[in-house]
């Protein structure tokens, strides 16, 4: 089927490349639909919400098709327009141009986007309704490729003969059978290990298998809403809270200095005063190489150069550091630990273990510590974030390990509820064992949309 693009004209381009690979045909998971990209994308085989895309290397253009379920039983163009408008305030773009078309019998919607905030990101994309299922065809980057190359990649979209047959080019564990839970933190049972299509993942794998299995295909650019930071200290005899402040986090796909780099913007209030925080993630590995961190008093630089970390501190955080790595993979603490934990093969039963940058070990020369990662419970629980409705959920824990008798019998513990379908991390709750006795806890909740 062919039909033009008319929203396309008028953009600044660059170039078109000539990728060294064949072009190739996907269908994702669930067999809707089909695409050809310019070589080889990476896929998730999610069967409810599945997506393809592909970078091309030399411009960092980002070409993407994506498959999402229809919320409502709307007339056509409302659906298409309110999909419009939730993609574009998820991901902080302006909607510069929409037109309503078609694509042979399908509705369908030409759109251009623009980014709200300091990024030169673009986007042109097509919204296609098949059914209750609305696939997305886009093309983005910080310069676009020409109006030519950009039609040709819509108009290689087709309906495939089959809609029920999975083709998708790669695989991961199933999801897992939802079972009832009333609360966030006192689930009713602990369901059954995953049976024989996960056992895989029962036995602990290594620290480079564990960040091997990160779908980075998962962690998609958007903004996520203001979230409430909750913190419970042991008083006298009973315990008492106090809320320490919001944040907000921004990702952003970017190429920086020759790399296709997801940027994490992490910004807030607390009572100390406001805060940044700001992470570069490989976007094929999802592992950080880089952290900047400004708040009232202090500033830290973090970088990893050629498998040394290097840490530059000023002010209350004041501190120089320089150590190799090692070939163990290093995932930093806060949020690109909870974005790259969201996007694992989750399932009951899964175990394993992550080794996490400790900013305030490094003055002791204990940078690093490890922690083990364990699905305990993966079903509808009622109470996340504050929700009034029951949300499918993975409950992911995280106890450190250090060797160390005494601190073992009380551990650091990370608690991540992490929303099953749209993997979005619900509800963070960290504990640590405080000298004088009794534990400090703080509770971060994701705003509700």
């Amino acid at each position: 089927m062919s039909v033009g693009l008319s929203l396309l004209c008028g953009a600044s381009v660059a170039a078109e490349p000539s990728p060294g690979d064949s072009p190739q045909r996907v269908t994702p998971a669930g067999g809707l639909f089909s695409i050809e990209f310019p070589a080889a994308p990476t896929c998730n085989a999610n069967p409810v919400e599945p997506d393809c895309h592909y970078v091309y290397p030399s411009e960092g253009w980002v070409l993407s098709a994506s498959l999402s379920q229809v919320e409502s039983s709307e007339p056509p163009a409302r659906s298409l327009e309110k999909q419009l408008n939730t993609s574009a305030e998820d991901g902080s773009f302006r909607i510069v141009r929409q037109e309503i078309t078609h694509v042979g019998d399908l509705p369908a919607l030409d759109y251009r986007f623009e980014s709200t905030d300091e990024s030169a990101y673009r986007a042109v994309g097509r919204l296609v309704l098949i059914g209750a299922r609305i696939v997305t065809l886009e093309v983005g980057g910080d310069t676009l490729p020409s109006e030519d190359a950009i039609q040709r990649f819509m108009n290689t979209f087709r309906v495939e003969g089959q809609p029920g047959k999975s083709e998708a080019v790669v695989s991961s564990a199933p999801e897992p059978q939802p079972s009832a839970a009333p609360s966030p933190t006192e689930p009713a049972e602990v369901p059954q290990r995953a049976q024989a299509s996960s056992a895989s993942l029962q036995s602990e794998p290594s620290l480079q298998s564990i960040t091997a299995r990160m779908q980075a295909s998962l962690l998609k650019p958007g903004k996520l809403q203001y979230q409430s930071i909750q913190e419970k200290l042991p008083g006298e005899g009973m315990p008492w809270s106090f809320s320490v402040g919001t944040a907000k986090r921004i990702i952003q796909r970017k190429r920086d200095k020759k790399r296709d780099a997801l940027i994490i913007i992490e910004t807030g209030r607390t009572q100390a005063g406001t805060f940044e925080h700001r992470f570069w993630l490989d976007a094929k590995t999802l592992l950080p190489y880089r952290w900047t961190s400004r708040s009232p008093g202090s500033s830290t630089r973090l970088e990893v150069i050629d498998g040394f970390l290097h840490a530059d501190g000023k002010g209350a955080s004041a501190v120089k550091f320089n150590q190799h790595l090692g070939d163990t993979p290093l995932l930093f603490p806060g949020a690109p630990l909870e974005l790259a934990l969201s996007t694992l093969p989750l399932a009951p039963g899964f175990t394993g273990s992550v080794r996490v940058l400790d900013p305030g070990g490094m003055a002791t020369g204990k940078p690093f510590s490890t922690w083990r990662v364990s699905v305990p419970f993966a079903g509808p629980v009622t109470g996340l974030a504050r929700l009034k409705k029951d949300v499918a959920s993975y409950k992911v824990e995280l106890l450190e390990s250090t060797g160390e008798k005494e601190l073992e019998k009380a551990p650091r513990k990370i608690i991540l509820w992490i929303e099953s379908e749209a993997r979005r991390v619900l509800q963070v709750e960290t504990e640590a064992p405080l000298s004088r006795g009794g534990i400090r806890s703080v509770q971060t909740l994701q705003a509700q949309r």
